[in-house]
């Protein structure tokens, strides 16, 4: 167990480096996306290390079907997923295909449920942001070096996980 800490926080300290980040997105996410994709939605690379789940939302302009990885904090029916984007000046596109269409589905390790999107605001976003960064301080760089506020988003599902 302290092993696993270990080897967690050491994955959150480099995929905090702007290198690290870099390294994530263009290569682990797209490893992640095909693991996922032939277990169905089973076994990734992050998942090893970090709950993960595939969001499946409708894209805001094309109306075509995406699916997106991301680590996600459980609460209990509902599930939390901060809008980081690695740190970049702008929000990750599936945050924009929520606020279009917050109706959306999550394969849960191979399990898809229904769910509702909703960013938070005020306490609930200072309670959810210290929990976030708590989990993976990599969240508290993020913000810091893009320079915007990154969204919260909660998942209200339609049953429970």
């Amino acid at each position: 167990m302290r092993m696993f800490r270990r080897v967690r926080l050491l994955i959150a300290r480099l995929s905090a480096t702007r290198f690290g980040a870099w390294f994530v997105r263009t290569c682990i996410q797209p490893l992640d996306r095909l693991l996922l994709w032939l277990t169905g939605g089973r076994i990734g690379v992050v998942s090893l290390f970090y709950p993960t789940l595939i969001l499946i939302t409708t894209g805001a302009r094309s109306g075509t079907q995406r699916r997106t990885p991301l680590i996600f904090l459980p609460d209990g029916n509902r599930i939390v997923l901060v809008a980081s984007n690695f740190g970049r000046d702008r929000h990750p596109g599936w945050y924009y295909n929520l606020r279009a269409n917050p109706q959306a589905q999550v394969n849960i390790y191979g399990h898809l449920f229904e769910c509702r999107a909703r960013e938070v605001s005020g306490i609930e976003y200072l309670e959810l942001w210290e929990r976030a960064v708590r989990y993976y301080p990599g969240f508290a760089v993020y913000a810091g070096r893009s320079g915007r506020t990154i969204p919260i988003v909660v998942l209200e599902l339609n049953t429970p996980i």
